[in-house]
């Protein structure tokens, strides 16, 4: 399927960005990280990704609602580019950044260990690795792949329902969700991710809307503005009201900036996958920096092997799934077809 020329890649672009920024802060063990509506902007990175893909993906499947092949072009979105991070983390950056004996190393069950993350099940450490930094995790970025396939796999099952049926099962898992984080209470990382859920479920309800629904491109900024004077759980829910409308609206813009940006390929997913790698590997080499110019750093190094991931794997990984998709839909047209005309 050819990736359509909007805003949709600048904002993934802007989300990788706040991934990067906000990451800056506990790894170089600083307090005051930045926050929106009482959200760190790291997660906030993280919540426009789950956003983006909830849209993006209803729409995908809205278009084309067959199991088979939308998770094969899935699978080939996310995995090869994340497989390639992490056999590069394990054999080749690990045996160099650790402080251990090659020997050591290579027996030490944690270095295998870090395999699982290529089947979503990350682990955040390898021996030896990092361990003078303020923070030892080699990757914590890959913490949300899992959530985000689970999601995947859960559009699929309700998009097996009837239309209206998914649409109140999202609602109702969205709604229910939001009211389980803040009645129960839920905290830490299984919050982070509960709300990363609810932002997926809702972009997927925006793909429900017809576009009369959508609002004009200039109270974007006022939806964008008005989390901002909330805090704890109210700006939690301004959030997840305002700002996937505001992203939808201004995601679907055209405009030549937006066919000239396109042109050039999408880096977040890359930059997601290899800026809080890069970020550790200065802290290791440099010591802490001073924080604005290790951010500049870090964002243009993530940003150059977010290019170099989408030119060399994703790009590549994304036709041949598109293609083996379309072979998994003509091989089950020709089974119907066959089962019918024997019947």
């Amino acid at each position: 399927m050819r990736r359509e020329a909007n805003f949709f890649d600048l904002l993934r672009v802007v989300a990788a960005a706040a991934v990067v920024v906000g990451h800056a802060w506990p790894l170089l063990g600083i307090g005051g990280v930045p926050t929106y509506a009482g959200i760190s902007i790291h997660h906030l990175g993280v919540y426009v990704f789950f956003t983006i893909s909830g849209y993006l993906l209803a729409r995908s499947w809205s278009r084309a609602p067959q199991p088979l092949p939308f998770l094969t072009r899935r699978v080939f979105r996310i995995f090869p580019a994340l497989v390639v991070t992490v056999v590069l983390t394990t054999f080749a950056i690990g045996p160099v950044a650790t402080a251990m004996s090659a020997k050591d190393y290579w027996g030490n069950p944690q270095a295998w260990g870090y395999l699982q993350g290529v089947a979503l099940m990350p682990t955040y450490e390898l021996p030896g690795v990092f361990h003078s930094n303020p923070s030892p995790a080699v990757n914590g970025s890959l913490w949300s792949l899992g959530p985000e396939f689970c999601c995947y796999l859960a559009l699929v099952a309700l998009g097996l329902l009837t239309h209206r049926v998914s649409a109140v099962m999202r609602v109702g898992t969205a709604v229910g969700l939001a009211v389980a984080i803040f009645a129960v209470p839920i905290t830490g990382t299984l919050r982070t991710t509960l709300i990363a859920v609810v932002f997926f479920a809702i972009g997927s309800l925006m793909a429900e809307l017809p576009a009369k629904f959508r609002i004009p491109a200039w109270m974007i900024p006022i939806l964008v503005v008005v989390p901002l004077f909330f805090e704890s759980a109210i700006g939690v829910i301004a959030t997840w009201l305002l700002l996937p409308i505001a992203i939808v609206t201004l995601g679907g813009k055209r405009s030549r900036f937006a066919t000239w940006f396109h042109r050039g390929g999408d880096p977040s997913y890359g930059m997601y996958l290899w800026a809080f790698l890069v970020q550790q590997i200065i802290i290791g080499q440099f010591g802490v920096l001073p924080l604005w110019s290790n951010i500049v750093v870090v964002l243009a190094l993530s940003a150059a092997l977010g290019y170099l991931s989408w030119h060399l794997v994703e790009k590549h990984a994304i036709a041949t799934g598109a293609s083996l998709a379309k072979r998994v839909w003509q091989w089950q047209v020709s089974g119907r077809s066959s089962a019918v005309v024997r019947s």
